[in-house]
């Protein structure tokens, strides 16, 4: 049941949206939904009708990009009112819609998580979005979930649901605005006992509260751990929408030093992103781009991880990300995926 499931635009394949269309279609009596947006028409449909048969729709998501309050100015560092940008304001729309519906909705500043629960004990772990873009456009990567990790992301989701940063809808009911801060996270709290990996910690942008004191980077030191242990003439496999080289790891080092460090002592690196800005930030290291990759992963031989982050400092130690390792199968079927969008980047 734990298998690796894909969109791919250029294959007109799109089971990973099929597959989240299905879950929530399933669903009974709950459903648990996080994620940056929730723009996607197939997606808002779905959880409309899973509203009008009773099922219960909790949804955590990020609101500070569809804010009509201040953020920072990126050059001048000083606070100035928010502008929505076509998708923040498509978001906000979504989710007052759900809200009208009947949906619970919470929001956490910071928030780049994406997953969804239902109550048959299933559910996914995705790189996408719920916008048209992921959905039905470019390329896309995630894992269905049960047992250990299923009952970690969902006392994940039901703390952080109650720990939101406070918002209220604006008169229009087309975005929110922040009304106060929220009760601070405390992450000694959460298990970790499965194979759910994390990032929770405090992030500067808009004007939430909650995730002040969270400091939890498990998803960054299982992505280090996986480069550094990966042995001599082993493959080393890399999916990701961007990357920075000083995106430092648990003990200092940085990115590009840990895969020189592997480059120099014989792994062979296999890296694809889509990112053109960050294409040759690697010095020293080889790069492939594909324009539509938003796919994320780090593969060796023996371990594996799919994740909603970005490898970027942001995604390492702020806000709200996570990932979830691969048994020896997944890592297989994640290979093939990615030799598969490798291959795309040649033609």
């Amino acid at each position: 049941m734990n298998e690796i499931i894909y969109n791919s635009g250029v294959d007109k394949c799109f089971n990973l949206t099929e597959s989240i269309i299905s879950l929530i279609g399933r669903a009974r009596q709950w459903i648990k939904a996080c994620n940056l947006f929730f723009d996607d028409p197939q997606i808002r449909e779905a959880l409309s009708d899973a509203l009008s048969r009773g099922v219960a729709v909790f949804i955590l998501t990020n609101l500070q990009g569809a804010t009509a309050g201040k953020e920072k100015d990126k050059k001048s560092g000083k606070m100035k009112q928010g502008a929505q940008s076509a998708q923040n304001f498509a978001h906000a729309e979504s989710i007052s819609y759900l809200y009208e519906e009947g949906a619970h909705i919470s929001g956490l500043d910071g928030l780049h998580a994406k997953f969804l629960l239902i109550d048959d004990k299933t559910g996914v772990v995705t790189s996408a979005n719920f916008t048209p873009n992921s959905t039905s456009k470019i390329t896309e990567v995630g894992v269905l979930v049960s047992d250990a990790e299923f009952d970690e992301l969902e006392e994940i989701f039901d703390y952080l649901f109650l720990r939101p940063d406070k918002y209220k809808f604006a008169n229009n009911g087309t975005h929110y605005s922040f009304e106060r801060p929220g009760q601070p996270i405390d992450t000694d709290v959460i298990s970790r006992k499965s194979k759910v990996r994390l990032t929770l910690g405090p992030t500067d942008r808009g004007t939430g509260f909650a995730l002040q004191n969270a400091k939890c980077f498990d998803l960054r030191d299982e992505i280090f751990s996986i480069i550094t242990d990966t042995q001599p003439r082993e493959d080393l496999y890399i999916a990701t929408y961007s990357l920075e080289s000083n995106a430092a790891g648990p003990n200092g080092t940085t990115l590009l030093q840990a895969l020189l460090d592997a480059k120099k002592r014989g792994v062979k690196l296999h890296i694809v992103q889509r990112d053109k800005d960050g294409k040759n930030s690697l010095k020293g290291i080889y790069v492939q781009y594909h324009p539509d990759n938003h796919a994320k992963l780090v593969l060796s031989s023996q371990r594996g991880i799919l994740f909603t982050g970005n490898l970027t400092n942001e995604s390492f130690g702020h806000g709200f990300d996570l990932g979830v390792t691969l048994t020896d199968e997944q890592i297989n079927e994640a290979k093939i995926f990615i030799e598969k969008l490798i291959k795309k980047t040649e033609q």
